[in-house]
């Protein structure tokens, strides 16, 4: 997940990126480039670029109302009510609302479609706002927008509405089909096809990213600029293989209901046989030595793990490179540090650099981390695949050699026992007495519990720690499945707002909790990854009593203030 991830955010800002252009862009950029058009992109392309929904009127305001119910704010949800009542009269309230962008001579030209089959029954309605319509012999109609001329014409059950007359061809009779999967399933619904965009218009695109870059590195002086280079030119390129090779991105925002959450999902694919596209077909689940996070009462737990492709490996090998580079630069222009301290710091950046390196190399991921928690205790573990956790254990003891001179050094125990193939070291340091929430959580002494294996590392804090970093490894033969995502996370709120209430008395936390003991779940948070053909989807879903504690938090500190005015 920790590699499909950042290739699913890179997709996603190319795409946004492109979006923003193509909705922004001054019409003078884009006819720069139209003697350089393909062919067939010399006319009219009835396959939009980018289509947008919203959900009908009535789900749009039903679901606002229940979210904002559930927020404490419901006075928010009636306002809405209102605006929406005010100018939608003569829309269809059960059908979604459209945006269309086609590509017309390689420049974007949207079309708005509404839900309506009397259009000028609208246009009365927002006469106050956009005064009174024209009408053409054709029964074209016409408003001014601010300084732009809006053409609407009527298509049997729906009215299609732009800037360009000649354009509102292009829109279908009725659009159900292009809305599939989007419309009243989600609130919010977006779909864009990257390659729909004429090539030379995908070119101006990375040509102005460069320039910017070009415009931003010119300012850059100091002993980092010349990593802060290396870094960003990474980025631009990665940046052009995204315009160049994306295929389609969609994304949806539904407030569930039925369901009681909030649910976002997302996909991106590649485009068939690019590189960007064996990258993510590259990826997929594999068994995993820390599955047993995934566990029905934890507080928050996060699992990842997915076979690597080796172009993904190059790829990422790179931004690391790249990104520690900067980091080695940034250490050695830091102030207070000896040239002897500089060297060690590098040379310890080196050593993890080229443990992740030979990580990368073995082209797997595989990552857990399980948090437990009550009102009396807590209890967090990690564990990991590395390529030789024999080398975790010697930059450690390295490190601690370092500083055992130190002031208030923490105590390295290394080499403690072993468990099933696992040398255990321990950390302890000294907490003193003015830091008391500290000491409340971890009393007198922070602990911290190191595992090394052959190809593993392991972390623990919190009393009893040792014991689950034990069971985590009891744990790692017994997997033997894939079917799984390739990562996933969860986190509930109550049992963290219980410890933390129990560290320290705090009204909107105990608000927060109080919510939480009437809603329909503890606080869930859900984010689930998975791998599709040329590409990846994702979800992302905050659930009732999540949103009812923060609604909580807020009106506590409503009424705090309300009374400090007293």
């Amino acid at each position: 997940m920790v590699f499909s991830n950042r290739l699913i955010r890179r997709g996603f800002l190319a795409s946004t990126m492109a979006m923003g252009f193509l909705l922004a862009a001054p019409a003078h950029l884009l006819t720069q480039t139209q003697a350089q058009q393909d062919s067939d992109s010399q006319v009219a392309n009835d396959e939009p670029v980018l289509i947008v929904t919203l959900g009908s009127v009535n789900k749009l305001t039903q679901d606002i109302n229940y979210v904002t119910g559930v927020a404490g704010q419901a006075q928010a949800g009636g306002m809405f009510g209102l605006l929406m009542g005010t100018f939608t009269q003569g829309l269809d309230t059960t059908r979604p609302i459209g945006i269309l962008v086609p590509m017309v001579d390689g420049i974007p030209q949207p079309i708005a479609l509404l839900p309506t089959n009397d259009v000028k029954t609208v246009l009365k309605r927002l006469e106050a706002q956009t005064g009174p319509y024209d009408e053409e012999d054709d029964g074209t109609l016409r408003i001014i927008v601010g300084a732009s001329v809006v053409h609407i014409q009527q298509k049997g059950e729906w009215a299609v509405m732009g800037t360009a007359k000649e354009v509102l061809k292009l829109a279908p009779a009725d659009p159900s089909d292009l809305f599939e999967g989007m419309g009243n399933k989600y609130d919010i619904a977006v779909r864009m096809k990257m390659q729909q965009i004429p090539a030379a218009t995908r070119e101006m695109l990375t040509a102005q990213l460069k320039m910017g870059f070009q415009q931003a590195m010119a300012t850059q002086n100091g002993p980092d600029a010349d990593a802060s280079r290396q870094v960003a030119e990474n980025s631009i390129e990665q940046l052009e293989q995204l315009v160049r090779d994306t295929d389609e991105l969609q994304f949806g925002f539904n407030i569930d209901q039925a369901k009681q959450k909030i649910v976002i999902d997302g996909s991106y694919t590649a485009v068939p046989g690019s590189k960007l596209a064996t990258m993510y077909d590259g990826i997929h689940a594999i068994p995993s030595k820390f599955a047993s996070v995934i566990r029905d009462d934890a507080a928050a737990f996060y699992h990842a793990a997915s076979s690597i492709s080796p172009e993904a490996i190059e790829d990422t090998r790179t931004s690391l490179k790249a990104s520690m580079g900067a980091l080695r630069t940034a250490l050695d222009s830091q102030g207070g540090l000896t040239e002897s301290q500089r060297e060690d710091i590098n040379s310890l950046v080196d050593r993890i650099i080229e443990l992740a390196v030979k990580s990368l190399a073995e082209g797997r991921t595989d990552i857990g981390a399980l948090l437990l928690a009550d009102e009396e205790d807590f209890k967090f573990v990690f564990g990991a695949f590395v390529a030789d956790g024999n080398e975790v254990a010697s930059i450690a003891k390295d490190l601690a050699a370092k500083v055992e001179n130190e002031p208030n050094a923490p105590q390295f125990k290394f080499d403690v026992s072993t468990y099933k193939g696992v040398t255990m070291h321990l950390v302890e340091a000294d907490l003193p007495e003015s830091e008391n929430e500290a000491r409340r959580v971890f009393g007198e002494k922070l602990r911290v519990h190191i595992g090394t294996g052959a190809k593993s590392v392991y972390l623990a804090i919190g009393n009893g720690s040792d014991e689950l970093m034990k069971e985590l490894i009891d744990s790692g033969d017994k997997d033997t499945t894939a079917d799984r995502p390739v990562g996933q996370l969860r986190l509930t709120m109550m049992p963290i707002l219980t410890y933390a209430l129990s560290v320290e008395s705090n009204e909107s936390i105990a608000a927060m909790i109080d919510a939480l003991a009437r809603s329909p779940d503890g606080g869930e948070l859900n984010m689930v990854a998975e791998s599709i053909r040329n590409g990846q989807k994702f979800s992302f879903e905050v659930g009732e009593g999540f949103l009812q504690a923060i609604g909580a938090a807020v009106q506590q500190t409503q009424q705090a203030l309300q009374g400090e005015q007293f």
